[in-house]
């Protein structure tokens, strides 16, 4: 205890007015507004609840209506004796039977329909020999091995509901006709969209979330109707998940309110859900409570304030004005305080941090300067390509003067070479470009090697309007010619070089018939800095501007030459248009 009171004791003023504020104001207010919210959050939120069981209360009596009307419907029909003896009499007059269907069938069935604008399709399947009658009477072969719902009807003798595709569908068995003891199903196709439109256009204006829903699911636990299509699995989630208590589910970690309402005459359930945290509640008393509480706490802080920390304001003014001051770009102020305190500390961590900003301004001018100075030595670089070209130029004029054809020839294609490979120093070039470049190159190793191999190209011209890596192609040609061509012990060596367009790719191959490489090699060559070969740094330099996707691939074999082929995407470099 002796030690936690001369950590007291030895405590700066500002820190022991602080915790004096912390312990008389903040602590209370604290206990009272964790207590006053935890009451109103119980209170609102059951009065929430209460309001969302009375709304889903009132839409669950609304669709109860509809199925019972739905239900009136069928009995109307099944129990109907005009209609049960047509279908049980045996007709020996086909006329007979047809002044029947005509002038009692079609006209009742006709009303029904335009009397329940939700039905679709209204049918009776019969098992008779009663012929078909248009959509009203088919018959029951119809619907024994295509129709799912035709399974319930041997499980249950009174009206089904079963959700058909986009529809709903309804059906109920006759009552069994006493005179031959033919049976009947009654089919009833119903507009889903009109019969959940009351669902679909209501708000629920008790809680307004965005995550909230409303759906009806059948006793299999299948979703019969959403009002959000997007959130299903969530719903599909709530109808395994336990309650955890009357109206309280868990799902992902996020505690929902479930309200749930039987409709009696489907044998379905009527679910909607709302976030526990997105349930708007009115706490305005406690907050009006609560801020005049505040308030009166502030009031006397203010007064505590204004007589304890007078002498530490003063000098806060006078640190405010010197930082107004270098605000305004006055940097060559000394400032230093002789105090130990807080705003004494303060104070010379000013000062401090002042003269570092000078000698970073300092050390910023300084290299500027020295930027220049690289940039100026860069622009003294750029003149010996242009040194280069000329010198060539003169040895091309030269040796045109002489007669010297040849010697032109190889000093043309260098110069050619050499003007598409440095490429103004961008990184990216068109693939004509890069393919002329290769070209020369190729016509100096004619040249160097006195025309002892073939050169084949095959370039389709679609790869033209498209860009490349500068300084890709080139490379795998050298490696071709080197470490192919001239490894070739017997007969002349063949060159081919191809540009095939595809859908959204261009591959580019580069065959040679020299002696191939050897699988150790040939597995190392693009992933290791093989000496002489190189394609480890093109191949990197791929995958770097355009994927991981695109690359270089070597297939060889030994005594069977060697195919580099290079995989690059349809691009146009917007620099360069």
């Amino acid at each position: 205890m002796s030690r936690w009171l001369d950590v007291l004791k030895n405590m700066r003023f500002k820190q022991k007015l602080i915790l004096s504020y912390l312990v008389v104001s903040l602590i209370p207010l604290a206990l009272l507004g964790a207590y006053s919210y935890n009451q109103s959050k119980l209170f609102l939120q059951k009065q929430a609840i209460q309001g969302l069981q009375n709304t889903v209360g009132t839409l669950a009596r609304g669709m109860n209506d509809k199925t019972e009307q739905v239900e009136r419907t069928v009995d109307s029909v099944v129990m109907n004796t005009g209609l049960q003896r047509i279908f049980a009499t045996n007709y020996a007059s086909l006329t007979t039977l047809s002044e029947d269907l005509r002038n009692y069938v079609s006209p009742y069935f006709s009303m029904i329909k335009n009397l329940n604008t939700d039905i679709l399709q209204l049918t009776v399947y019969t098992s008779g020999k009663m012929p078909e009658y248009g959509e009203f009477i088919l018959s029951l072969d119809r619907i024994k091995e295509g129709s799912p719902w035709y399974k319930d009807i041997a499980e249950q003798r009174k009206t089904g509901w079963y959700l058909e595709s986009s529809e709903l569908a309804v059906f109920r068995p006759f009552p069994t006709i006493l005179y031959n003891q033919m049976s009947g199903i009654l089919y009833l196709k119903l507009n889903k969209d009109r019969f959940f439109d009351s669902l679909t256009t209501t708000t629920m204006t008790t809680a307004q979330s965005a995550h909230d829903g409303l759906f009806i699911s059948d006793p299999n636990n299948h979703i019969v109707y959403s009002n959000n299509i997007e959130a299903a699995e969530i719903q599909r989630q709530m109808l395994q998940a336990p309650l955890k208590n009357k109206d309280m589910v868990e799902i992902d970690g996020l505690r929902y309110i479930l309200i749930q309402e039987p409709l009696r005459q489907a044998n379905w359930t009527l679910h909607y859900y709302i976030p526990e945290q997105d349930i708007s509640m009115d706490a305005t008393s406690i907050v009006k409570a609560t801020i005049a509480l505040i308030l009166t706490c502030m009031v006397i802080l203010v007064a505590l304030i204004s007589v304890f920390s007078h002498t530490m304001i003063k000098r806060i003014y006078h640190l405010n004005k010197w930082m107004k001051q270098v605000q305004f770009g006055n940097l060559q102020m000394d400032i230093r305080s002789d105090s130990r305190d807080e705003i004494g500390e303060l104070t010379n961590r000013f000062g401090i941090m002042l003269r570092r900003i000078n000698e970073l301004v300092t050390e910023v001018y300084q290299n500027k300067l020295i930027q220049k100075e690289a940039e100026f030595k860069a622009l003294q670089a750029q003149i010996n390509p242009h040194f280069l070209y000329n010198t060539l130029s003169v040895i091309n004029w030269k040796s045109l003067k002489i007669g010297a054809t040849d010697i032109s020839h190889v000093v043309t294609m260098l110069s050619r070479f050499y003007r598409t490979a440095l490429n103004r120093g961008e990184s990216m070039t068109s693939l004509k470009d890069e393919l002329q470049n290769t070209q020369s190159f190729v016509e100096i190793q004619l040249v160097m090697h006195d025309y002892s191999f073939n050169v084949s190209y095959q370039i389709d011209e679609d790869v033209y309007q498209y860009d490349t890596v500068n300084l890709s192609i080139q490379p795998l040609v050298e490696n071709a010619i080197v470490h192919g061509i001239d490894q070739k012990e017997e007969g002349g060596g063949k060159l081919t070089i191809k540009a095939i367009a595809k859908q959204d790719t261009i591959d580019i191959h580069v065959t040679d018939n020299g002696p191939g490489i050897d699988k150790q090699r040939l597995g190392e060559i693009l992933i290791k800095q093989s000496q002489g070969y190189g394609l480890k740094n093109v191949n990197e330099r791929i995958k770097l501007v355009f994927g991981k996707e695109y690359g270089i691939e070597v297939i060889s074999e030994i005594g069977q030459g060697t195919t580099m082929i290079m995989t690059i995407p349809k691009y146009r470099n917007t620099k360069s248009q």
